[in-house]
């Protein structure tokens, strides 16, 4: 999978604060690495947006996710460290103050793993017309 948006928002710090659409995203994304921590990956896949579901393979998936995390122990700790929307942010001046479907918020964590190895995830959050947060990218680094 490739990741073909451009950040147009600059990574921000979470301790800077988070909007509520952030906020969701970070919820969701945590709640989807869960279940890939779990090695659950057909749940992953499964709970995984539309366009993430169309271009990987459900069995490509569930074959590939141990691949790329081969060496790698049981997280031991992980940390969302920073955020950007990708593409424009909602709109502040829209008084609903909603999330669109379409949103897209790139997430990088900070995991380490068992036996002190460490690594950056990236999960790029897709907000459906269903109105739930789902990841339409992974990446690990």
């Amino acid at each position: 999978m490739a990741l073909a948006a451009v950040l147009v928002t600059p990574f921000v710090a979470l301790a800077q604060g988070m909007t509520p659409p952030q906020r969701e995203a970070l919820t969701a994304a945590e709640a989807w690495l869960a279940r890939v921590d779990q090695q659950r990956y057909a749940d992953a896949w499964t709970a995984a947006a539309e366009p993430f579901r169309a271009s990987v393979a459900k069995q490509a998936f569930v074959e590939g996710a141990p691949k790329l995390r081969k060496g790698l122990a049981k997280v031991a700790s992980r940390s969302g460290e920073k955020l950007a929307y990708v593409g424009a942010p909602p709109d502040p001046a829209d008084p609903s103050g909603a999330a669109k479907p379409g949103l897209k918020i790139a997430i990088h964590f900070t995991t380490e793993f068992a036996g002190g190895k460490q690594a950056t995830e990236e999960v790029t959050m897709l907000l459906e017309s269903d109105g739930v947060w789902r990841p339409v990218g992974y990446y690990l680094q």
